[in-house]
């Protein structure tokens, strides 16, 4: 929806179904900002609203709650992920990381304490051991992970002011 929403925002024939909304929004996501500056440009970027489809907003949001959803923590669809692919060790590193992440707001900008505190409350079933301990993941699929992951730092990476203005995400003004 995302990709389709940005299309749909670059071609003037669909005027009338676009919403403005401040340029600082795309500040909330590196990943997705440079997405969208790629696809709309640093003019359209660099404004003080920008003109989106709807679709673009609905696929943010997808992105932004399966980003979470794949943190490398507890019994999220991540530290599942992470526990079977690296062990429970690994599994207790990346939580520790990611919890500290979160408390400290790095990812996910003003989202990241709720959405801490969430996974803590629902954290409080002891993990259930996999189910074959026994079979190693291979290393295609440990890559795959990785790569999750670090897309996920980056979807849920917010942009800080400097570098928005560097890159041209959003119209950053100074007092």
């Amino acid at each position: 929806m995302f990709a389709v929403g940005l299309l749909l925002s670059s071609n003037p024939d669909v005027a009338g179904d676009l919403v403005q909304v401040p340029s600082t929004l795309f500040q909330g996501s590196l990943f997705l900002g440079l997405i969208s500056r790629a696809v709309l440009g640093y003019t359209a970027m660099h404004a003080e609203s920008v003109s989106i489809h709807p679709l673009v907003i609905a696929g943010w949001c997808g992105l932004t709650s399966s980003a979470f959803n794949m943190l490398p923590v507890g019994c999220l669809d991540g530290g599942r992920s992470m526990q079977g692919a690296f062990g429970k060790s690994a599994l207790i590193a990346s939580g520790l990381a990611t919890y500290t992440l979160l408390g400290l707001g790095v990812l996910g900008g003003p989202l990241s304490l709720p959405w801490g505190l969430y996974v803590l409350i629902c954290q409080r079933a002891p993990e259930k051991p996999c189910l074959n301990d026994v079979t190693e993941v291979g290393t295609f699929r440990k890559a795959v992970l990785a790569v999750a992951i670090v897309l996920v730092v980056v979807t849920l990476l917010p942009v800080w002011d400097e570098l928005a203005e560097e890159i041209g995400i959003g119209l950053v003004t100074s007092f």
